[in-house]
């Protein structure tokens, strides 16, 4: 058993309490938590420590981590034709010491839970046996008649290798990669999957401007894109045709920042979440999400750092600070409390993992990090740490310390 003392102890509970100079007792889950009498001898963690539950980042393509200058930014369609002329490359020289490197940087940010977007099953070995907790989600893509049959046969086979691996910290899960690059036949199929597995299922959705016209009027730069690469001309499905498909399973839509009220509508009446990935939107220059109007409409959503195709790091911290900014229509003191519970309690929801918030019983996922001074106001506290953190001191799962 472990027992650890801060100055500053982040619940995340329903009440988003904070404990002032607390305690928490724990093995693989936590035992006490506040200000308590034990025998088992307590560890400060310094001056100005904090400590609250682990990130969680829901999506992420670990596939993609050996790209840093290779791809264009700042147009969709410039973005993803660069994506296809260099994805073999990229993917060939991603190896053990690229996932590795990746995974650290996680690790060292907090991270102890994420869920990734598996395109060919070249990440499962190494990240099987990973000392974080996983949910790897195995995406189908193709739209083309002719080559949605094989593509769906590779799909079942890396599910089921995925599905071997399943343990209390690794699921295997699917993911449909989005309405215009997925046949409505194929994406109907992986839905009952998940239904018969109980799975949650991710999928991209309205991530950019050109999606939502080739969807709604197949018109845009999609249809260039379309004829030229697929000789087609005509959506196979509308937004509101896609959502329907998935309106009797346990959803994550990744992006939906093109969403408009009836999607909205939709997403919430089906309750289900929403990944925000603000710095990948930012770069690919695709909109931003309406976060005030989704959490009026109760939607919950999780902050996410896509995999670093369309970003520059994988550091959760970063990516919430950025939505500080980003979001300026939103009050600083109360976003910052909407998104830790975006990257902890919410996460963990959408994952199906016991953590994501500091009360007995849950598994002991929890990290502790420094602030540079006293926070005299604590209605101010979550912001502080957002603005002020980029790396921990310690990180557990499970109750065992995380080394990287």
């Amino acid at each position: 058993m472990k027992r650890l003392r801060a100055d500053y102890i982040i619940t995340m509970n329903n009440e988003f309490e904070i404990i002032k100079n607390g305690e928490i007792l724990f093995d693989e889950k936590i035992l006490k938590i506040g200000n308590f009498e034990s025998d088992i001898p307590s560890t400060y963690l310094g001056k100005n420590s904090v400590i609250m539950p682990g990130l969680i980042n829901t999506h992420t393509h670990l596939e993609f981590s050996a790209n840093n200058t290779t791809l264009e930014y700042g147009d969709f369609i410039k973005w993803l034709n660069s994506v296809i002329e260099n994805r073999e490359e990229l993917l060939s020289i991603c190896k053990e010491d690229c996932y590795q490197k990746a995974i650290t940087q996680m690790k060292k940010s907090g991270i102890v839970a994420f869920g990734e977007i598996s395109s060919t099953g070249e990440d499962l070995k190494h990240i099987k046996n990973c000392d974080l907790k996983v949910v790897h989600f195995n995406e189908i893509i193709g739209s083309n008649p002719a080559a949605v049959d094989a593509l769906y046969q590779d799909f079942l086979g890396r599910l089921s290798e995925s599905m071997k691996c399943n343990n209390e910290n690794f699921k295997a899960s699917v993911s449909v990669h989005s309405p215009f690059s997925v046949h409505p036949i194929v994406i109907k199929k992986v839905v009952e999957i998940a239904k018969k597995e109980n799975m949650t299922i991710s999928a991209h959705f309205l991530e950019s401007p050109a999606e939502k016209e080739w969807l709604e009027h197949s018109k845009g730069d999609f249809k260039v894109f379309f004829q030229t690469k697929l000789n087609q001309s005509q959506s196979l499905i509308t937004p509101m045709e896609f959502l329907e498909l998935f309106k009797d399973v346990k959803t994550h839509y990744i992006h939906a920042v093109q969403s408009k009220e009836k999607e909205f509508q939709e997403i919430s009446a089906q309750n289900a979440s929403i990944a925000h990935c603000p710095i990948s939107n930012r770069l690919l220059n695709t909109g931003l999400l309406d976060l005030e109007r989704i959490k009026n409409l109760k939607i919950p959503f999780t902050i996410a750092t896509d995999g670093l195709s369309s970003n520059y790091s994988l550091n959760l911290f970063k990516e919430i600070r950025s939505a500080i900014f980003m979001h300026t229509s939103l009050h600083p003191e109360y976003l910052a409390k909407d998104l830790l519970k975006a990257v902890t309690k919410n996460a963990s929801e959408v994952l199906g993992f016991n953590n994501g918030s500091l009360e007995i019983g849950k598994d002991a996922d929890l990290i502790s990090f420094k602030l540079p001074n006293e926070i005299k106001n604590l209605n101010l506290l979550p912001l502080q740490v957002i603005l002020h953190t980029n790396e921990v001191d310690k990180s557990f799962v499970n109750g065992k310390e995380i080394k990287w």
